[in-house]
């Protein structure tokens, strides 16, 4: 559904159900979480959002983790849910880590996949370098649906689901060229490290043993800063761990929900 707001969300479950909200990456957009929103609309109102310029949002000219709160905050109000358990994946774990600083009350738990708590290297070089070997192949010519195939085999671990696989591509055609640029670029001198320690929410950190981006070293340290933060490593999978291996990832998420309804 599109928001007043303008951001398309993808809704599936009871109003009456506790929300849960996806968050997804910078090359997906919503509807990666398609597997997810099957899983759980039993007992959550499942939400998968779409930042601007991504699937059917309206985009922006302003792409900031201050206008992406902005247009979150909207759609939350829009969607009339106060607070909801939240799922960010990646660029989606860092707009949560934005969330919830700036409304805390907003989160009732949340779990922080394949994510960081700072963007990479602070040395302004390595994130430049970054920035032009993703852009280089775009400005060449080439569209992220044709880099696709090889960005998704580069992030992936052992024998990922062949369905899932199609899935993760699917969900690229649904990034506009923009968008994606602009995502890059709102990721550096992303840094949320001093607000770890406050965090008060349940949190799990979930990391992937063969993910090459948010590598499970990294985020285990991540873990060790959060009061009684919970740290799981999905063995094999990388770092489009909920679309490689559902099963795994839905038994995690399973067990952790269900130990916070206690």
């Amino acid at each position: 559904m599109r928001l007043p707001c303008g951001a398309e969300c993808l809704v599936k479950g009871e109003t009456r159900n506790p929300a849960l909200i996806f968050l997804h990456g910078v090359g997906s957009d919503a509807s990666s979480w398609e597997f997810q929103l099957e899983e759980f609309s039993p007992r959550y109102l499942t939400v998968a959002w779409n930042a601007p310029g991504y699937g059917g949002s309206v985009p922006s000219e302003i792409f900031t983790f201050p206008s992406l709160l902005d247009v979150l905050q909207a759609s939350l109000e829009e969607l009339e849910i106060e607070s909801a358990h939240f799922v960010g994946h990646s660029f989606g774990g860092m707009l949560l880590q934005e969330l919830v600083q700036k409304t805390p009350e907003r989160v009732k738990s949340m779990v922080l996949y394949a994510t960081s708590p700072a963007f990479g290297k602070t040395d302004a070089n390595w994130q430049k370098d970054y920035l032009q070997n993703r852009l280089e192949p775009l400005q060449n010519g080439k569209t992220l649906v044709e880099l696709a195939p090889d960005i998704i085999r580069s992030m992936t671990g052992v024998d990922p689901d062949p369905i899932g696989m199609e899935l993760a591509m699917k969900s690229v055609e649904g990034v506009s060229t923009e968008a994606y640029i602009q995502a890059l670029k709102c990721i550096m001198g992303f840094d949320r490290r001093d607000n770890l320690p406050k965090l008060n929410q349940p949190v799990l950190v979930l990391a992937a043993e063969k993910d090459p981006n948010a590598k499970p070293m990294m985020m285990e340290r991540m873990a060790s800063k959060i009061p009684e933060a919970r740290f799981v490593c999905i063995p094999k999978v990388g770092h489009l761990a909920h679309l490689e291996n559902q099963e795994s990832f839905h038994q995690v998420l399973n067990e952790f929900f269900m130990s916070i309804e206690k």
